[in-house]
């Protein structure tokens, strides 16, 4: 219960949303690398902190998994979100206070009313990394959800599952909470692509203790990264909005679906087909995936394909899909 009223108090956070959609048609550099060198300095200076404190060799390698984690926290947002919304070494879009003010006007959730729970935060704007686009609240998701999922699935290896059978626990655990208090129930959007950035920062976390191959090591000198983080090994194409479609409920799909539609002209742009192209090149089923399935075949969530680009410009000037929207379950 303590969880889920601390979750709860924090559900604005999980207002905030993106729109990948907005940037079609506009460049956007790849900032990769100045994102691992932001997170991976991050890091080595939490490093560096406890091998100069008196009790370095008390630590164990979760202590300073946590101590990573406390450094990255701040307020709604974390510190590498922040900074890439901010920075002028992180490309994005919208990048400037003008087009902050158009963004704001003409993105996906503009056209709600005032007192609309999205609306009461800032949106997150789109930068590119590992060839793939996504909204910079990927990155809180990465690294805090994806540690909490990483705390679950450790838990439930302790208490004797298997360790994919753990995963899979943590990740529909992560699930539910998206379709509730974070997610579907605050804001009416259900987004897969966080949960892939769950999914990622899980398998971070998971890898920087790891028995057999650990990314932190202890050594006679203290504590060292061995293996930088690298986003892309991370980033995939569903972390991508315009590609890996959000769930809503029937009542935000009435007012998003129009201004969906706006953007079927680009689906010809030869740099949108290119970019999707090579998503597709790059797609595979994903765990996540394959859970959120699980979630659809038996009711619990509509299929996200119905809210998928494609499928909206097949139905442009029709509602196609108001059938299954109208028997959208309520989350629990």
């Amino acid at each position: 219960m303590a969880l889920f009223a601390l979750l709860l108090a924090a559900s604005p956070v999980r207002a905030i949303e993106t729109d990948q959609f907005y940037a079609w048609g506009r460049t956007i550099r790849d900032s990769t690398d100045v994102l691992n060198a932001r997170v991976n300095a991050g890091i080595e200076d939490v490093l560096a902190e406890i091998n100069a404190g008196a009790h370095r060799d008390r630590c164990t390698c979760e202590d300073v998994v946590g101590r990573i984690v406390s450094r990255f926290r701040y307020l709604l947002f974390w510190r590498p979100e922040l900074w890439a919304m901010n920075t002028s070494l992180v490309d994005r879009v919208p990048s400037t206070p003008e087009e902050e003010l158009r963004y704001r006007k003409e993105y996906l959730y503009a056209h709600t009313s005032p007192w609309d729970t999205v609306r009461r935060m800032p949106p997150s704007p789109t930068i590119e990394a590992a060839g793939v686009r996504f909204g910079t609240d990927k990155l809180t998701h990465f690294l805090s959800e994806g540690y909490l999922q990483h705390r679950w699935r450790s838990g439930y290896v302790r208490k004797g599952l298997a360790p994919a059978e753990a995963e899979i626990r943590a990740i529909r655990r992560g699930m539910l909470v998206e379709r509730t208090v974070l997610g579907m129930t605050s804001s009416g959007v259900f987004s897969p692509a966080d949960l892939e950035a769950n999914y990622a920062g899980m398998r971070f976390y998971d890898g920087l203790c790891d028995q057999a191959s650990p990314v932190l090591r202890k050594t006679d000198a203290g504590w060292r990264l061995d293996r930088p983080l690298d986003l892309r090994e991370w980033v995939t194409p569903e972390w991508d909005e315009s590609w890996q479609p959000n769930v809503y409920t029937a009542r935000r799909w009435r007012r998003l679906q129009p201004a969906l539609r706006e953007y079927c002209p680009l689906l010809d742009d030869p740099a949108v087909r290119a970019r999707r192209e090579a998503y597709r090149a790059r797609d595979s089923e994903t765990p996540s995936e394959r859970v959120l399935a699980d979630f659809a075949r038996r009711g619990r969530l509509p299929d996200p394909a119905i809210f998928s680009i494609e499928r909206v410009c097949e139905n442009r000037g029709r509602w196609g899909t108001a059938t299954d929207l109208n028997r959208l379950p309520p989350p629990n």
